[in-house]
């Protein structure tokens, strides 16, 4: 039978592992803002890179694996300056490639995936091993994703473009287009007068 200080070490041991990564990050990335708590799993802190003014909110959970059993492709984050992560941010980067290019936007509980399990009735679809043939997640500069989007392995998000809440992004979105819905579809496209005015605004703060 555990005695209750050993009960009590198992209680908050995970919650005092995770506020350590945490500091760990922000140490490695000082001018960045990252916003405890935040759930970090990774396996080489090399493998993080997050710029200058960007914010990461709280409650988000953020997965980088460089050396999977499951993939031969190594994980990645790439995080440029003056990006905004929301809060409850679901971001794995195991398997591929998460870039974020400066100024994009990401709203609450947005998910970023890297990789994905391949499909097969042989073994327990934890056991199989990750597609290798759609990896890695491309947001360009100045990218706004709404609340709740989940971005699939293998996709690009095109410089100026919008995604709206709640969206499933399936396949790549060029530049300067508004895509919504599951799976997301192109809405509209942004013309240079919507650009101009959001970007010289943006620019004043």
């Amino acid at each position: 039978m555990k005695k209750p200080w050993q009960k009590l070490f198992w209680i908050v041991r995970k919650p005092l592992v995770h506020l350590l990564r945490n500091l760990y990050v922000q140490y490695k990335n000082p001018d960045a803002n990252i916003s405890a708590p935040i759930v970090w799993e990774y396996d080489d802190i090399e493998a993080i890179s997050i710029g200058s003014e960007t914010l990461i909110e709280p409650f988000s959970q953020i997965v980088v694996e460089v050396n999977s059993p499951l993939t031969s492709i190594p994980g990645r984050l790439i995080i440029a300056e003056r990006v905004i992560i929301g809060s409850g941010a679901n971001i794995r980067a195991a398997g591929g490639e998460i870039s974020i290019a400066r100024n994009s936007m990401l709203a609450q509980q947005v998910s970023l995936i890297a990789s994905n399990h391949i499909i097969a009735s042989e073994k327990p679809y934890r056991d199989l091993p990750w597609d290798e043939s759609k990896v890695g997640v491309v947001i360009a500069e100045n990218v706004w994703i709404g609340a709740g989007v989940t971005v699939l392995p293998g996709c690009a998000i095109g410089k100026n473009s919008v995604v709206g809440a709640g969206s499933v992004v399936t396949k790549s979105i060029p530049e300067n287009e508004v895509w919504a819905g599951i799976p997301a579809r192109k809405i509209r496209e942004i013309n240079d007068f919507e650009y101009l005015v959001n970007h010289s605004c943006y620019q004043k703060y």
